[in-house]
Order: C-alpha cells, then sequence, then structure tokens
C-alpha cells in the first residue's frame, strides 16, 4: 500500500465519517512517483484509447478554456511522459492547469491502490459510501487555483504527490463579507481578491508525500510553487432521492421507452403503472438497491474500471495471476448474478458462490485454468472457463 496504514488507521478512527475540521498529515504517502506514475499510465490510456469518454477539464487563470480542453483531450502523454511533463508540453503558459475526475477508472493498478485507502475510511462497517467515490488529480505548474477562493459541498482529501511543494490557505467561519463574493453554481461562491484574505487563513505547504483533509463548506485555495500533481478523494453523501429512483427505474424494465417529448399524461401513465403493484415492486425496488451496492463494494467504493483499462487478450496459459483485491466478487443472494469490480455476470443458474467470494482475500497466485477449476462444480465446464476468462477481462483477476 502507498501510504502509512498505521497513520492512516489513526485518521479514520478519529476523524470519519464526517471530517469536520482541518487535518494535515506530512509524509503520509509513503510512495508518491510510484502514484504518480499511475495518474500518468492512465492518462495515457484514456487519451489514446478512449479520449471522449475522459472526463478532463482545462483552465487558465480565472477561466475554463474549452480549447486547451480539447488540446490536451488530443494529445497523448508519450511513452514515460509524466502529467507535470505533458502539461508543459501541451500548454502555452505556466499557469494553465488540468483536472481529471474519475481517474482511477484508467488503470486498474491505480484503483486497486485507491480502494484500499477507501476501504480504510469505511473499515467499522459502521458507515458505508452508497453514492461512491470521485477520484481525481490536478495537475499544475504554477499560479493560484484557477477558480480562485472557494468551497466544496463535500470534504476534499487531497495527497500532494509533487514533484514540486504546493502552499494552500484555508479559512474557518465564513470569514468573508458578502459584498466580495461571487455565487457560482459549481464551486458555491468565490472570490478572487486572494492576497488580501491571507492573513486571516490557516496556511499549510504540502509537499511530497503529504495529506491535507478539507471539511466542507470551508474556503480554500491553492497556489502551486512549481510542476506538481495532486489525487485528491471526493466522498459522495448518499443521495437518496436519486438512489432509490434509479432502482425504482431499473426494478420495472418498461418495456417501451417514452418518446423524446411526449404528451405530459404518458409520463403520470408511466408512474401509475410502475407502482402498481406496490408489494412485488417493492422487493424488486430492494434488489437493485443491494444490487448497486455490490457493484460499489467490490471495486472499493469507486467507479468501475473503463473498458479501455481492462485486458483485451486473455493471459497466457502458464501466466500467473492473482485476486486484484479482497471483495473483487460478490455474489447477489439470488445466485444468478456476479458481480465482479463493479460489474455484473449472469450464471446458467443459481450457484453457491461463497467460496469463490472467500477466495477473493488470498494472496496465493494462479493460473487462468486453476481459476476455472476452483469455481463451483454445479457450472458445467464451459461456464466456468468462461467465468474465469469474464473474472480477468474484468479486472477482478490481475498478473501476479
Amino acid at each position: 500500500m502507498s501510504i502509512d496504514v498505521t497513520t492512516w488507521k489513526a485518521f479514520a478512527a478519529a476523524h470519519a465519517p464526517d471530517f469536520t475540521r482541518t487535518v494535515f498529515l506530512p509524509g503520509l504517502v509513503t510512495d508518491p512517483r510510484h502514484l504518480s506514475r499511475l495518474i500518468d499510465d492512465g492518462l495515457r490510456t484514456a487519451t489514446r484509447r478512449a479520449p471522449g469518454d475522459l472526463r478532463l477539464r482545462a483552465f487558465r487563470p480565472g477561466a475554463f478554456d474549452y480549447r486547451l480542453t480539447q488540446r490536451f483531450i488530443t494529445t497523448p502523454p508519450a511513452d514515460d511522459e509524466s502529467a507535470t511533463a505533458w502539461l508543459a508540453r501541451t500548454a502555452d503558459s505556466d499557469e494553465a492547469c488540468v483536472a481529471v475526475n474519475d481517474i482511477a477508472s484508467w488503470n486498474l493498478s491505480l484503483g486497486t491502490e485507491v480502494a484500499r485507502i477507501v476501504e480504510g475510511l469505511v473499515a467499522d462497517r459502521q458507515h458505508e459510501l452508497p453514492s461512491g467515490t470521485d477520484v481525481y488529480t490536478f495537475v499544475a505548474h504554477s499560479g493560484w487555483t484557477p477558480f480562485g477562493i472557494h468551497k466544496d459541498g463535500e470534504p476534499s482529501l487531497i495527497f500532494h504527490l509533487g514533484p514540486s511543494p504546493k502552499e494552500v490557505w484555508v479559512w474557518h467561519d465564513h470569514p468573508f463579507d458578502a459584498s466580495g463574493i461571487t455565487p457560482s453554481p459549481s464551486f458555491g461562491r468565490i472570490t478572487f481578491d486572494i492576497e488580501e484574505h491571507l492573513g486571516s487563513a490557516e496556511r499549510h505547504l504540502l509537499r511530497p508525500g503529504d495529506f491535507l483533509l478539507i471539511p466542507q463548506d470551508t474556503y480554500h485555495v491553492f497556489r502551486n510553487l512549481g510542476p506538481s500533481t495532486f489525487l485528491g478523494l471526493t466522498l459522495y453523501p448518499v443521495r437518496t432521492r436519486s438512489l432509490i429512483t434509479e432502482a425504482l427505474w431499473r426494478a420495472a424494465r418498461p418495456a417501451e421507452p417514452l418518446a423524446p417529448y411526449p404528451p405530459a399524461h404518458h409520463v403520470t401513465d408511466r408512474a401509475r403503472a410502475l407502482l402498481h403493484d406496490n408489494t412485488a415492486l417493492a422487493e424488486r425496488v430492494t434488489d437493485q438497491l443491494d444490487l448497486a451496492q455490490l457493484r460499489l463494494r467490490t471495486n472499493g467504493y469507486l467507479s468501475p474500471p473503463h473498458r479501455a483499462a481492462l485486458p483485451a487478450a486473455a493471459p497466457a496459459p502458464d501466466a500467473l495471476l492473482r485476486w486484484s483485491r479482497p471483495g473483487a466478487v460478490a455474489a447477489h443472494p439470488d445466485g444468478t448474478v456476479l458481480v465482479t469490480r463493479g460489474r455484473t455476470l449472469t450464471v446458467p443458474h443459481r450457484t453457491d458462490f461463497t467460496a469463490l467470494e472467500k477466495a477473493t482475500a488470498s494472496t496465493a497466485p494462479f493460473t487462468l485454468d486453476e481459476l476455472a477449476a476452483s469455481l463451483p462444480a454445479t457450472l458445467p465446464a464451459d461456464s466456468r472457463t468462461e467465468l474465469a476468462h469474464a473474472l480477468h477481462t474484468t479486472g477482478a483477476v490481475t498478473a501476479a
């Protein structure tokens, strides 16, 4: 694991899940260069194999830049090129910067590393992350945060990877006069009058490996002191309405979609039809909610790996594999659906996968044939082989 586990466990015990005060942990990341390289590889995969799916935004001071965003998306990093070198090569200014959301979905190893970090926050199982986590990265060279002093609607967990240090100022207790604040739908309320307010803030200098927690709705701003990358986590609070609405829609399985612009009564008719059989529908909605949580848990509460990050070919017959993480596979209670690293697989008939779920905690290597042989004997031989390949192509097992 790329962080100091003892320190992280102590942090989680003291501050999760509320994260109500700023916490600075120097040297938490034991190998920041390793995490940086995984981010570099994720950016290469995304821009080379599926650039249209990459959630990237490029900024200049005070502005989101559409043309520069397009330039980054269509200019992949070279082999072994770091994110900071890519930024310097692609941008035409030291003050340009890049933010990328869901970066962990583009590299299996990065997703595994971050899932371990997130699991440390929910290890007591007294609280979870039913709406998931965003794993993002910010690559910059110099200058202030492009959107000024701002606050976020969720706590921000920042793992600074360097190579240069970064300054952070944090303000508590809503210190700004409303006359100097501009409402912003993306960043709450912001101000670009930065330097005149620094004297009232708490300052931190982040060196490579340092960690900073910024609580929800807490004003802050960064200043870059040279080329650097950080890894950030946004832990989403539960979005009850959207979770239940999505589960209701999936459970109902409407046979025909509505027209793009239907008469309004078609919408109410559809709602009436969905809710007609309350008892049976409630059970189906519960099943869908359970399934959605299994998707999150099997990938450590992160978005599932993007297809571009998954292996396209079967491993060699003698290649050694291992489970990507404990709990990478889980079975739905009905035994006909297997969830593997955020994706669902159907099986021919009801099957007991208890032994398979327990096996994911093992660190012993195995071949693909050995994996197939270990799957439930109640499945036909060809189904076991097919399932073993699926576990590999969904990232549940990786190269040892």
